[in-house]
């Protein structure tokens, strides 16, 4: 099973870099996802999680300042093809979350470790036998 079957036909969110971090939070719960991708003027230079959020939060900062401010910036992608084994190596190695999918060069969604591991615990048991 390749990553990019995970993503299909799901929906992510995507805001202008320059939104807060309330409109982020907004964003996750209307949209009912864990991740916001942000983007500057034609690509994605942001990712900002529930986690981020809830240290924002933790911290006291305030939530109509720019979401860029407390997003991470180091964006781990990985190509739509890749097996599901391959991006769950990829978000082990680099202790996160969240990977962004990309088809041809282009950012075509978002998938969580909760989806990953749910993908995987099905593979495993279609090969168990009794």
């Amino acid at each position: 099973m390749n990553v990019g079957q995970l993503i299909s036909g799901k929906e992510f969110a995507v805001l202008p870099h320059e939104a807060s971090i309330k409109e982020v939070a907004y964003a996750m719960e209307i949209n009912s996802v864990s991740s916001v991708l942000l983007k500057g003027e034609d690509k994605i230079i942001g990712i900002i999680t529930e986690k981020d959020i809830v240290r924002a939060v933790s911290k006291g900062l305030d939530y109509t300042q720019p979401a860029i401010n407390i997003a991470s910036k180091d964006i781990i992608k990985v190509d739509y093809e890749k097996s599901i084994y391959d991006a769950y190596e990829i978000m082990m190695k680099n202790n996160i979350r969240h990977l962004i999918i990309e088809k041809d060069g282009k950012c075509v969604g978002v998938v969580s470790i909760k989806e990953l591991i749910k993908a995987l615990s099905l593979m495993l048991a279609e090969t168990m036998t009794y």
